[in-house]
């Protein structure tokens, strides 16, 4: 599993704790899960389950990339709507039409007259079909509450059951479903009861877009750690620097501009190795740089990892260096959780101020901000951090608690839980 993302229990028995949320009844539903890049999903399935919560898992889709076994150990909690059984979906299309006919007509007229892009209609019209089949699907939890994670997708499907099985509903947003052609923000913010979302600045962001009266239904809710998988060790392994990156090769990561002040670092003489751990639809284009700058053999493209290799590479590395940016279609990051990763390693790390990145990685202090795509500041940045180990290790020591004290994930699942419980 690429550790882009975040932990996974390892295979740790999940022990119910029920001091809070075991009365909890809950059922999630997911675009795509599990998958490589929903771990933060798993480790607040993982919390939820440790507390006693009664929780159902359901997946639109389901996953077309290799799982951990902790995954694949969370996937036997996982039913999946598509693809459906046909003669099972004309039978919850009958029933609701039958049972709640004003319901299910007045809920469809209602997402089909809301202002949305080009196209989005009929998408909107096939996610209906698919709550229309998820409420069939859940029938027997009437009571439980549904919360969507992302507010794309899922929580049309999430609203449409909700709907016809009478029950109250709730959302997480992210990042790209915020920020890359979203549709419907406000109607399906307005209609949950409350929407949670992983960084401050997407809770800004959300209040201007929904407006102050919806807006008060946003609220933070960081993404957790579960601290016990991220011990570091004190040692950095002398010798060569080695430089870490984890992440999807996406271009809202800004892998290219790290690429290209190692470039400029080899020019300068300094002896250094670095190693990009993920996969995605830019590697050819980054292999092609990797040989244009004449990268290889300082340079490497590991692909996806087991989450435990990857955290060994956090161990005997002496920086992280991510430089995010803005895609040109507007897809940014929130918190990458790679970031955290790293700092609760007790590892330096270098980033930019995109998105809710300052609000961990503090300049000078918890770690290192540069302007985005700014090739000669990171570079200029990443010699300063390699040559001084003193703040290395003073910076890093105060990501580190900054990580245990904002983004332990009992911690922040108990917020989450608070929600649950209290919604209107």
């Amino acid at each position: 599993m690429t550790g882009s993302d975040g932990a996974s229990t390892g295979g740790r028995k999940l022990e119910a704790n029920t001091s809070h949320g075991g009365d909890l009844e809950v059922t999630y539903i997911i675009g795509t899960y599990p998958s490589l890049t929903t771990t933060f999903i798993d480790r607040e399935v993982e919390a939820l389950l440790r507390r006693g919560a009664d929780l159902r898992i359901v997946s639109i889709r389901r996953p077309h990339s290799g799982l951990s076994p902790a995954q694949r150990d969370l996937q036997v909690r996982v039913s999946y709507l598509l693809p459906p059984n046909k003669g099972e979906l004309l039978i919850a299309h009958l029933r609701w039409l039958l049972r709640r006919p004003a319901t299910m007509l007045t809920t469809l007229a209602y997402l089909l007259t809301r202002r949305q892009r080009n196209g989005s209609r009929l998408r909107t019209l096939l996610h209906f079909s698919t709550g229309v089949y998820a409420a069939h699907r859940v029938r027997d939890r009437a009571r439980a509450h549904i919360h969507a994670h992302f507010v794309d997708r899922a929580a049309t499907v999430a609203y449409v059951a909700a709907r016809l099985l009478g029950t109250t509903y709730s959302v997480t947003a992210h990042a790209n479903d915020i920020y890359l052609r979203p549709v419907m923000l406000r109607e399906k913010i307005g209609n949950a009861t409350f929407a949670a979302t992983c960084t401050e600045y997407n809770r800004r962001h959300l209040v201007t877009v929904v407006g102050d009266g919806i807006g008060r239904k946003v609220t933070r809710i960081y993404h957790g750690l579960d601290l016990r998988a991220y011990q570091p060790n004190g040692n950095r392994p002398a010798g060569v620097p080695m430089i870490v990156s984890v992440g999807q090769l996406k271009e809202k990561k800004g892998l290219r501009y790290l690429l290209e002040a190692c470039g400029v670092l080899a020019e300068r003489g300094l002896d250094l190795r670095c190693d990009i751990i993920g996969d995605g639809p830019l590697r050819a284009e980054l292999d092609d740089l990797i040989v244009r700058l004449g990268l290889s053999g300082r340079v490497s493209l590991l692909g996806p990892l087991p989450h435990p290799d990857v955290i060994d590479r956090y161990r005997t590395s002496h920086l992280f260096v991510l430089p995010c940016i803005v895609a040109a279609d507007g897809d940014r990051d929130g918190i990458p959780n790679a970031i955290l990763e790293a700092m609760a390693m007790a590892l330096p790390v270098i980033s930019t101020p995109i998105s809710g990145i300052p609000e961990v990685v503090r300049d000078g202090e918890t770690g290192f901000l540069v302007p985005p795509g700014d090739v000669g500041a990171l570079a200029d940045t990443v010699q300063r951090v390699l040559k001084d180990p003193e703040l290395r290790a003073r910076v890093a020591a105060a990501g580190r608690r900054l990580v245990t004290e904002e983004f332990d994930i009992g911690r922040n699942v108990d917020r989450l839980v608070t929600a649950f419980e209290t919604r209107g």
